[in-house]
């Protein structure tokens, strides 16, 4: 039986979910979020996460992993390298968005990704730990998301770009859209397809990268509002404390680059996408076949 705080908290999503809307979408597990504590190499990642959710029962693609060695080459199975990024997920959950009570699908989810990110890209001498580095491998980042991948659809970005600093820890906020303007027949939610990344470096060559890719309804304006109020929700409740070691080089990172800054503020890149075409593979051509080049990769600066 239900007491106390428990029963108003369980009469409150009822409640929630029986005045649902557009407007005023439910989100389940929104007040009862989950304690997630996550050991990258001696540094310490703590958030408090909505549990997963999904309408045909399927479970979350990766349960946490409490403990990553960010430093195994092992643990990025989906690179080598000699690509300029390797990824190695350890926590990917799904959120639900419900309108009225009679429609029993959700009208929007967002999937919840939380990464380490070596950087191979990155020269000798530079490092994540100096901001303006950080800021350009970002940017190498987004290149990667964009005009080199280019069977995807055209996109921009950065987005929203914006910088927080939380004690020492440095936060950096971006999103990338679609190109509406390259969309021939967009769907009346499209502007709400997009996704929002929160990076924090930890070390020379690794970020931790969060990502929330959303599928929004229309109106459009509703959707985005409560889709931004979830991640600024969960992340406003990240801690993040560096590795004694990782604190010492980044002490001496601020010693080695004193007038190091990042933008407060950027506005999308104007890069020009390839023309292309798809590959034939039985003459040995790769997926995408390159017609034309467009805007090379950003250059890094020292």
């Amino acid at each position: 039986m239900l007491t106390g705080q428990k029963w108003i908290n369980a009469k409150y999503s009822m409640l929630k979910r029986l005045f649902a809307s557009r407007r005023h979408p439910y989100i389940p597990g929104l007040n009862k979020p989950e304690t997630i504590e996550i050991d990258l190499s001696g540094t310490k990642l703590r958030m408090q996460l909505p549990p997963h959710h999904d309408y045909e029962g399927f479970e979350a693609r990766q349960a946490p992993i409490p403990q990553v060695n960010i430093y195994d080459q092992a643990i990025y199975r989906d690179s080598t390298p000699e690509d300029p990024f390797s990824s190695s997920v350890f926590i990917k959950r799904g959120w639900e968005y419900y309108g009225p009570i009679w429609r029993m699908r959700p009208v929007a989810s967002t999937t919840f990704i939380a990464v380490v990110e070596q950087v191979n890209c990155l020269p000798e001498g530079m490092s994540c730990l100096n901001p303006s580095h950080l800021e350009q491998a970002l940017l190498r980042l987004c290149y990667r998301m964009g005009p080199e991948k280019p069977r995807q659809a055209v996109k921009r970005a950065p987005i929203n770009w914006a910088i927080r600093q939380s004690g020492d820890t440095l936060w950096v906020h971006y999103e990338i859209h679609k190109d509406m303007s390259k969309i021939h027949v967009p769907s009346p939610f499209s502007a709400s397809e997009y996704s929002s990344y929160v990076v924090t470096p930890l070390d020379d060559r690794h970020y931790l990268r969060l990502m929330f890719h959303n599928h929004g309804y229309a109106p459009v304006e509703y959707a985005i509002r409560h889709m931004n109020a979830l991640r600024d929700k969960v992340c406003s409740q990240v801690e993040c404390q560096l590795s004694p070691s990782a604190q010492a080089r980044m002490e001496q990172a601020r010693q080695q680059w004193p007038d190091a800054r990042i933008s407060s503020q950027r506005n999308p890149e104007n890069w020009v996408y390839p023309e292309w075409r798809d590959g034939d593979s039985n003459i040995g051509e790769p997926d995408t076949v390159i017609l034309k080049s467009g805007s090379p990769p950003p250059p890094f600066v020292p």
